[in-house]
């Protein structure tokens, strides 16, 4: 067929512009095409993936005279960016983004019903799973899915039905083809091509290219049997302009506290923890914990110490943090803009902490993150001077372009190398004009060196099979001396920057200067790459996750444990000898031993064997008693109650009190549930953009909410205690009136404030901006026990609390203004508090609004921070 020879903008290609490698790429995807069969276009990140189906896309509409329809599937992370891609790139071809709630959802259906009235379907992985059946009743001409290793398990639900759908041409787009395995790869092959991947051929797959080294027979079989399908072109091949990047490994120490609770955890020394931190915690997965550790280890709850304030002790107390608080300062001066990743989100929030304290200037992006705040913070971070980006590795790994940056630290490694490939293109991919430094952190002589060489060792069959340009098309020039040495790491031990038992104290000082290397007005200088500080000779087969310190924790039991085992075994022999028989007094029915008089000797006594029919009418007559035993403590229980509540409301009476918490008309809501249908069902709003669902979105003060005539409620969450916090939102009503801290404060003397209560009153002020009259109602949901401990938000108490606050905006026909309850609460989901809002207020006709207070950033032009 006649080949694409456009190059830069044209008529064909009207708002792309395609370099010579895309356009080839382009061709390459036609010729699949025309000849109707499926293939992967597996170029590195960052290379124009996305441009290249837009421009088949155009060219099969244009050239092809191909209607479609075509569907796109991608993550919901980078939906918004592919419909501005193609309304930026294809303004010719029609593009519906097939999102929103349920409701939403079916509208877009009856229209798509219609005549032929797009070209483009964009959808998510999730929607497509929910509304499989009406997807499945079009005959896709394409079907796209991005970042297409979420099909690398040929048992996944998404694998199994997009086969079943009616599809001409399959096009899988990922960067990392071939990621762990050889199962994962057939997985994809078989998608694009079941006639010649069968299901039932896997294993013989697996088995005969096993264990493949470079440069050997089944390696290059391997590569010819790929090479009709799959086309990949790295940077350093097709982009030799692109500037380079250097990867550096730092080892860093651990402090005291660290040491004494990696060791706690290796002996799974419960007892450490309530003697040194006075709490227990549980230690379920060593792995994960120890992971917890070597990143701070104030990630267990009860080791910070109280009264909780931010301080040095945030630094001082971790290794890791220690480090990178140099690190920080380093680049800050030199002018460098950094991507933070973490695989924790509470390690995320430990940072965050860190960056106020600072005063540094950040952005966050983690899997909380929802809808348009995702969108402006990666904006922002492009337009504006912000220091650090916070990412979780996972969510912030895929589809984004964040060329502002220059430097990429990894906190912690995953055990799965793509997903730090696919975090480390964000930053170097076409569209940078700067060399990258990427600096990966790890504790020397932990767990995180086990998982960064088993990320190593995975990488070696990628390797093995890509390397060398034997999927690209056409003979490619040799790479420049510079990019050859693209896949360097220099590996430096900073052990002792963090005083340590064998410094006695002294802190040694360190020059990141040398280390790092040089940087001019916030660009790194790569020329003469520095020399490594060391080199690795540790043997990998001695190494495993229970050495420590040159100490092998597995084979060796702590005293603490092995007095435990002594002191269970004996309490075993002294059960067995009571009983005289294995299964110890405690299993035993009452009398089924008894003495025979001679001696005290005793003789076990023969059981009758039970009927069928005796069987069932002992167990009948057991569930009676306990149902009357049950029903007896309930009327117990609600007599209790009832008493307690009247000697309260005559104490109320006698001091004139009057309870501003809303009552709770549990038959009422029932009855509003039943009506509304099932709005809210767990699976309705999975993986949805919740701005399509009914909820407003406010940048803004929400104790000046934006409304028109109507009554507006005012929510906020509070603890059981009546003490009136300080800051935020508390602060901020205050500003308003003293009323919500007087009633509250009130509310609490008089006993009145239960989880689940809320308290709704008017504010009394001159400052309202809206016509009707502002309410506050606080929901009390969170305890603060007598040790002054304040537990989470609790999400039972939060539901009961909205669907009051339901109840009664309904009866005033008002609004509810709510901020991002729990937001920065560590460990706290807001997504989960995203759909109860949902599911109880916006879903069920209750104008809603969210409100995302601006946050406060340090200017860029500000001295740097002092240490």
């Amino acid at each position: 067929g006649a080949r694409i020879r456009t190059q830069g903008r044209s008529a064909l290609f009207p708002g792309i512009r395609l370099r010579s490698y895309q356009l080839a790429g382009v061709n390459w995807l036609v010729q699949h095409y025309r000849q109707q069969h499926g293939c992967i276009l597996g170029d590195e990140m960052g290379l124009g993936k996305t441009c290249q189906t837009i421009a088949l896309l155009v060219y099969l509409r244009g050239n092809l005279k191909s209607n479609g329809p075509f569907l796109i599937l991608c993550p919901l992370s980078v939906l918004g960016n592919w419909k501005e891609e193609m309304e930026r790139f294809a303004p010719g071809l029609s593009c519906v983004a097939y999102t929103g709630a349920k409701e939403d959802r079916a509208g877009l259906q009856h229209e798509l019903k219609q005549e032929e009235c797009f070209h483009v379907l964009l959808t998510t992985y999730e929607v497509c799973l929910k509304d499989a059946s009406f997807l499945k009743a079009f005959s896709w001409q394409a079907l796209v899915v991005d970042e297409a290793h979420r099909l690398k398990n040929q048992s996944s639900l998404l694998h199994k039905t997009l086969s079943e759908f009616s599809v001409g041409f399959s096009l899988l787009l990922t960067g990392t083809p071939i990621q762990n395995s050889l199962q994962e790869l057939y997985s994809l092959l078989s998608f694009v091509e079941p006639s010649v991947f069968p299901w039932d051929q896997r294993d013989d797959f697996v088995q005969r290219f096993r264990g493949v080294e470079e440069d050997t027979e089944p390696a290059r079989e391997l590569r010819r049997l790929l090479q009709p399908f799959l086309l990949r072109r790295v940077k350093a091949e097709v982009a030799p302009e692109l500037p380079r990047k250097v990867e550096l490994v730092l080892f860093h120490g651990l402090s005291d506290l660290q040491r004494t609770v990696y060791r706690a955890i290796l002996m799974k020394d419960l007892d450490a923890f309530e003697r040194e931190m006075g709490k227990k915690v549980k230690l379920q997965n060593i792995l994960s914990q120890l992971r917890k550790c070597v990143g701070h280890p104030y990630l267990f709850e009860g080791v910070e110490p109280e009264p909780f304030a931010i301080g040095d002790h945030l630094v001082e107390a971790s290794g890791k943090l220690h480090l990178l608080d140099k690190l920080l300062a380093f680049l800050y001066a030199g002018g460098h803009r950094v991507l933070l990743f973490s695989q924790m989100t509470r390690m995320l929030d430990v940072l965050q902490d860190y960056m106020d304290y600072r005063g540094y200037s950040y952005e966050r992006l983690d899997g909380s993150v929802r809808g348009e705040e995702r969108h402006l913070a990666i904006k922002n971070f492009g337009q504006q001077p912000v220091f650090v980006f916070l990412l979780s590795t996972r969510a912030g790994g895929v589809g984004m372009n964040l060329t502002a940056a220059d430097t990429v630290i990894f906190v912690d490694s995953d055990f799965n190398p793509q997903n730090d490939l696919q975090a480390t293109a964000r930053v170097h991919r076409i569209g940078q004009s700067k060399p990258v430094k990427i600096i990966r952190l790890i504790g020397r002589d932990t767990v995180e060196e086990i998982i960064y060489r088993t990320a190593v060792s995975k990488l070696r069959l990628t390797n093995a099979i890509m390397e060398g340009g034997h999927f690209a098309l056409g003979p490619l020039e040799e790479p420049a001396p510079s990019a050859m040495q693209l896949s360097e790491i220099l590996k430096f031990g900073l052990d002792k920057l963090l005083s340590s038992e064998e410094s006695s104290g002294e802190e040694a000082d360190v020059d990141l200067q040398n280390i790092l290397g040089e940087s001019v007005g916030g660009s790194w200088v790569v020329e003469d790459a520095p020399s490594a500080g060391e080199e690795s000779q540790e043997s990998e087969a001695d190494k495993h996750m229970y050495l420590y310190e040159g100490k092998d924790y597995s084979k060796e039991p702590s005293v603490e444990d092995r007095k435990s085992f002594e002191q269970l075994l004996a309490l075993q022999k002294s059960l067995l000898t009571e009983s005289g028989s294995p299964a110890g007094p405690s299993l035993r029915s009452r009398g089924s031993v008894r003495p025979s008089g001679l001696g005290g000797h005793q003789t076990p006594k023969r059981k009758r064997v039970l009927s069928p029919e005796e069987l069932a009418d002992r167990q009948r007559k057991r569930q009676e008693a306990a149902a009357k035993r049950a029903r007896m403590l309930e009327e117990k229980k609600k007599e209790k109650e009832e008493a307690e509540y009247k000697r309260k409301l005559a104490w109320w009476e006698t001091n004139h009190y009057h309870s501003p918490c809303l009552p709770s008309d549990e038959s009422e809501v029932e009855e509003e549930e039943e009506d509304a249908g099932e709005p809210g069902t767990s699976d309705e709003f999975e993986d949805e953009d919740p701005d399509q669902a009914g909820i407003r979105y406010v940048s803004g003060d929400v104790t000046h909410p934006q409304a028109g005539e109507e009554d507006v409620i005012i929510v906020h969450c509070v603890d059981d205690s009546g003490r009136w916090g300080r800051g935020g939102l508390f602060s901020a009503l205050e500003g308003r009136s003293d009323q919500p801290r007087k009633t509250y404060q009130l509310a609490g003397e008089m006993q009145d404030l239960a989880l689940g209560s809320v308290l709704l009153f008017p504010i009394n002020d001159k400052e309202s901006r809206n016509s009707g009259q502002d309410l506050l109602a606080l929901i009390v949901a969170q305890h603060r026990d007598r040790s002054n401990n304040l537990s989470g938000i609790k999400m039972s108490a939060l539901e009961v609390g909205l669907k009051k606050i339901y109840l009664a905006a309904r009866k005033r026909n008002a609004s509810v203004h709510l901020p991002r309850i729990g937001h920065a609460t560590a460990g706290f989901n807001w997504y989960g508090t995203e759909r109860l809002i949902q599911k109880h207020l916006a879903a069920r006709g209750i104008p809603t609004s969210v409100y995302y207070f601006p946050r406060g950033r340090a200017s860029s032009a500000s001295s740097q921070p002092s240490s």
